[in-house]
């Protein structure tokens, strides 16, 4: 039942944000008695927290199966453009402000994994494209992959999304277009472009 509670309340928390979801929701779109939710989550900011901490889990396991499979950078990128899919089609771009603003002990859980986990990920891949000549040799890797991650913040701006008709993944797309060019070289843009005119994004 726990695990029903946890599915139940991120799809609707994905969907919907945090702020307008209560217990009597989650309840009622699973069927359930609010006490059953409370036998397993004490209050809100408990359950907001480990729906956070569930989708990190899955997240890091999606990402780790890629590293594994994928040596090369750029290919990495592409085959994870399904797991980043699913994630952004999925998700209501006021979320992560909506819990930032309302439960700040799940948003810190969130900002730990993307300072000790996310922002150590790209720097590696960022070594990793310069070291096979896709990236260009006098980057400062520390700088770009702090512009890269203020990049996907932006895609959860409620102000730029709600000035644009373009969904969460497409903005993603078009950020990561502009970030790939600007960094690569003459060599990895011709791969670059090879996977695009393949993957038909």
């Amino acid at each position: 039942m726990r695990n029903r509670i946890l599915e139940g309340a991120t799809k609707l928390f994905f969907r919907f944000g945090v702020k307008s979801i209560t217990m009597d929701s989650i309840a009622a779109d699973l069927g359930i008695s609010k006490k059953t939710i409370y036998q397993h989550f004490p209050d809100k900011d408990t359950l907001v927290n480990e729906v956070v901490s569930a989708f990190i889990e899955k997240d890091l396991a999606q990402w780790k199966e890629l590293d594994e499979k994928y040596s090369d950078v750029i290919e990495k990128m592409f085959r994870s453009f399904d797991i980043v899919k699913e994630t952004l089609t999925e998700i209501n771009p006021r979320l992560m402000f909506e819990v930032q603003k309302y439960h700040p002990d799940a948003f810190d859980i969130f900002k730990q994994y993307e300072n000790d986990v996310m922002y150590t990920h790209l720097v590696n891949d960022l070594k990793n494209g310069i070291e096979n000549g896709y990236f260009r040799s006098e980057l400062s890797i520390e700088l770009i992959a702090k512009v890269r991650m203020a990049e996907i913040h932006m895609l959860f701006n409620p102000e730029l999304f709600e000035s644009n008709k373009m969904s969460v993944f497409e903005l993603h797309l078009e950020f990561l277009d502009y970030f790939m060019r600007g960094i690569m070289t003459e060599k990895g843009l011709k791969v670059y472009n090879s996977y695009l005119t393949k993957n038909q994004i």
